[in-house]
């Protein structure tokens, strides 16, 4: 196996591990399981660097663990785990909406302009929408960001109110945030990819047709191009 697809492998594993992790760390009450989520997402974003050997990555990696490790030791070990289902989606919606500040190229005119070269672009319906769809995706964020907050402040036993010593004025299941945090939230995220998907395709009938696979395989192949020029 080449150094490329035991890459793709390992990032595989990272990724399913992820949602797995986060459940285990949620019915579990060891908080050496509440580790797991953090230290495998950031395994994830730092695995780039880290198979090119980067002495950076390394050192952020290590930072990562000594972290967490002085936040179990302070009985916080469930904090990151309660704030990732709020900021990936919330810096994730800041990148969109950075995006469409005056004198800024939205993100989705980004990805059409790397994907489907500048001429793409020259449409005037192709630049509304891709405006609009930019508007749109940010919106969805920050919404799935401000719910997963919610659920987070309002868990019972160990939300963030409780943390904090304070008590829930309306008390949830900490059921309920799994539930979000673990499924409902990646199936809104899938759904409106989709929808995107089906839109761009009714809407604007001169752009280059793509199955949905290829469309997000796209996608994921241009995205550090987009973090990049943001």
């Amino acid at each position: 196996m080449n150094a490329a697809r035991a890459r793709a492998v390992l990032a595989g594993a990272l990724i399913l591990a992820w949602p797995l992790s986060t459940h285990w760390a949620t019915v579990s009450a060891d908080p050496r399981v509440a580790l797991l989520p953090p230290l495998v997402l950031g395994s994830l974003l730092l695995l780039p660097g880290l198979s090119r050997a980067r002495g950076r990555s390394a050192l952020l990696w290590l930072a990562l663990v000594l972290g967490l490790l002085a936040l179990r030791a302070l009985g916080l070990a469930a904090l990151p785990m309660e704030l990732l289902p709020v900021l990936l989606p919330a810096l994730v919606a800041a990148l969109f909406g950075a995006s469409l500040r005056r004198g800024r190229e939205p993100l989705v005119a980004r990805f059409v302009r790397i994907s489907d070269g500048d001429a793409a672009l020259t449409d005037a319906a192709t630049v509304r929408y891709t405006r609009t769809v930019t508007a749109a995706w940010t919106l969805l964020l920050a919404a799935l960001a401000a719910i997963a907050l919610l659920l987070a402040l309002l868990a019972v036993p160990d939300g963030l109110l409780a943390m904090a010593g304070m008590a829930a004025p309306w008390p949830l299941p900490r059921a309920w945030w799994s539930l979000w945090s673990n499924a409902i939230a990646y199936a809104v995220l899938g759904a409106a990819f989709v929808l995107e998907y089906a839109l761009r395709r009714w809407l604007l009938p001169q752009a280059p047709r793509r199955g949905l696979v290829a469309f997000a395989r796209t996608l994921a192949v241009h995205w550090p191009d987009l973090k990049r020029r943001a």
